[in-house]
């Protein structure tokens, strides 16, 4: 591939709002679609070139996917509950019903297509949902338990937990059974979606990746690498995977 790798990256969609002091985030109404810098730096540091994707009809999640050499699911969000059979509650935090039915319909072409997936925190959550799985709608809802998955209390990329690696794969590019990732989510996968694997787990047996054994290039992911990678270079090891995923493909 001569050119470098063109990377979708999917991000919040913020709608406009009153601030303080009678001030507004955009036009009152207004909405904004807004990708992450870390995972713009990061995707760009990997090799690829990253472009962002605005929340559009499901519809034209086919035309999207074909113009793209790999998709990035980003944070965010939580997910509509209706998605997994249940209903919203006050345990839920912010939700998007339409991003979340555009970014199913990306990752399910992206699936049919072959496409290089890498799914970050909401986004494994989203492939969790895809394949039938659920989701505690707060780490609180564990029986027995957990541990802070919520670390807002030190910088983007410090390491609040251990994760386990079972993935051969990860095992390999990571090069140890064990690493420690920062860790910022307030909803987990409850019931593992039809067909896939736990690939890793935290200290409590919280799942922290996903894969597919039918699906090689999806990788899924619970933590944040791309805030781990502006100190730890080790948070750059799942874009470089997914850029490896592209060249393999294209080669």
């Amino acid at each position: 591939m001569k050119r470098k790798p063109l990377i979708g990256l999917t991000g919040y969609h913020v709608r406009g709002e009153e601030g303080h002091g009678g001030t507004f985030r955009g036009l009152p109404g207004q909405g904004f679609h807004v990708v992450g810098h870390d995972y713009i730096q990061a995707v760009g540091k990997a090799g690829g070139l990253p472009i962002g994707l605005p929340v559009l009809d499901p519809r034209e999640a086919k035309g999207i996917i074909a113009q793209l050499d790999g998709l990035l699911l980003s944070g965010g969000e939580d997910i509509d509950p209706s998605l997994y059979g249940e209903r919203p509650d006050m345990r839920c935090w912010t939700l998007v019903p339409e991003r979340d039915q555009f970014e199913l319909a990306l990752l399910r072409e992206a699936m049919d297509q072959g496409l290089p997936v890498l799914a970050v925190c909401r986004g494994m959550q989203l492939l969790n949902i895809a394949f039938g799985g659920t989701l505690y709608k707060d780490v609180s809802d564990i029986p027995g338990g957990s541990l802070c998955h919520q670390f807002h209390r030190a910088p983007r990329w410090y390491p609040a937990h251990r994760v386990t690696l079972k993935g051969k794969e990860l095992k390999q590019w990571f090069q140890t059974d064990e690493i420690e990732t920062n860790s910022y989510h307030h909803q987990v996968v409850k019931e593992v979606g039809m067909g896939l694997e736990v690939a890793a787990v935290a200290e409590d047996g919280v799942v922290e990746s996903l894969r597919h054994p039918d699906h090689p290039q999806v990788l899924a992911i619970q933590w944040h690498p791309e805030t781990m990678a502006v100190q730890n270079e080790r948070g750059m090891i799942p874009f470089h995977w997914l850029i490896a995923r592209i060249l393999e493909r294209g080669g």
